[in-house]
């Protein structure tokens, strides 16, 4: 997308400041009502979307009947506005109201994370756009443990400077994924954390085609190349929803290490295949978390387009 000028900017910014000001200061009840029915909106809405959660829940869950993956579509969306809600709350919220709302998963939490940062070599995080995934860099902050993390700059500056002030209120730390590989490698051998979001379509140039729920996914390498030049341990870390209605679990699987071949090629596609098998397993335990709308096999080895 093309950036705009600095008058459209404003134009596009005003009412989005308007509208986040409102939903981070109403109580977050109400806010996560109000969003989650907008986002119920837009589904009835949105047909094009619709279509395309569709087919990527016909991917992922070929057994299940048509009307299961429209309810799970339709649930996404509406968790999709209630997580929104709490992302307009950051630039508000206090540590005691995160400290209520999130906890680390029993058996699954910090003992996995510690026995990583054991290792003294610093940590490659992985994670994905599932539930709450803006809180859960934010709430390991506050519990005591602060990251960096890549993310793709907004195109509205005001948005992004919004976006980055929120983002690293508590000490977390914000890299552009654009021209920061220097500023990566020396932050991992300093011992330290760096997450990456690896669940998006990327174009073929920028990644490999590794399986995602059993269809070839144009994946990016940045977890695997960083893992396998760096012999760092990388977690894989998700925001999952706790039992308890509007409260949150963090989720960290045991430390995983890069597997080494003769092929370079071959060693990025097989631990990038490792690391979407984490995905999977979150995702089958709880389908309505993500972002079925997201045109994830937009990029096919075939250079068809599925989504047509």
């Amino acid at each position: 997308m093309a950036k705009t000028g600095p008058i459209a900017d404003l134009l596009i910014w005003v009412p989005i400041r308007v509208f986040l000001f409102v939903i981070g200061r109403i109580p977050r009840r109400f806010s996560r009502w109000i969003c989650g029915r907008i986002a119920l909106l837009i589904y009835y809405l949105d047909g094009k979307h619709r279509r395309i959660g569709m087919y990527n829940l016909g991917v992922a869950f070929p057994d299940q009947s048509e009307s299961w993956r429209q309810e799970i579509l339709r649930k996404s969306f509406i968790q999709l506005g209630e997580n929104a809600a709490d992302v307009c709350r950051l630039e508000w919220v206090s540590e005691e109201e995160i400290r209520r709302l999130v906890r680390y998963e029993p058996g699954f939490g910090l003992e996995h994370y510690r026995k990583a940062k054991a290792e003294g070599k610093g940590l490659i995080f992985l994670t994905a756009h599932i539930s709450a995934w803006e809180l859960l860099p934010t709430a390991h902050a506050i519990l005591g443990h602060p990251l960096s993390f890549i993310v793709r700059p907004l195109e509205n500056r005001h948005l992004d400077r919004w976006a980055l002030r929120t983002r690293e209120r508590f000490g977390n730390r914000v890299l552009s994924k654009f021209g920061s590989l220097r500023e990566v490698l020396r932050i991992i051998r300093k011992g330290e954390d760096v997450g990456i979001l690896i669940d998006q379509n990327v174009q073929e140039k920028d990644g490999v085609f590794a399986p995602f729920f059993g269809m070839p996914a144009a994946t990016t390498v940045s977890a695997a190349a960083l893992a396998l030049k760096t012999g760092a341990p990388v977690i894989a870390g998700f925001m999952t929803p706790d039992l308890e209605k509007g409260k949150y679990l963090i989720r960290f699987y045991p430390p995983i290490f890069a597997e080494r071949g003769d092929d370079p090629e071959e060693n990025l596609v097989r631990n990038t295949a490792r690391f979407n098998v984490y995905i999977e397993e979150v995702l089958r335990e709880h389908p309505h978390c993500w972002l079925w709308g997201h045109r994830r096999f937009a990029t096919r080895p075939d250079g068809s387009n599925p989504y047509k």
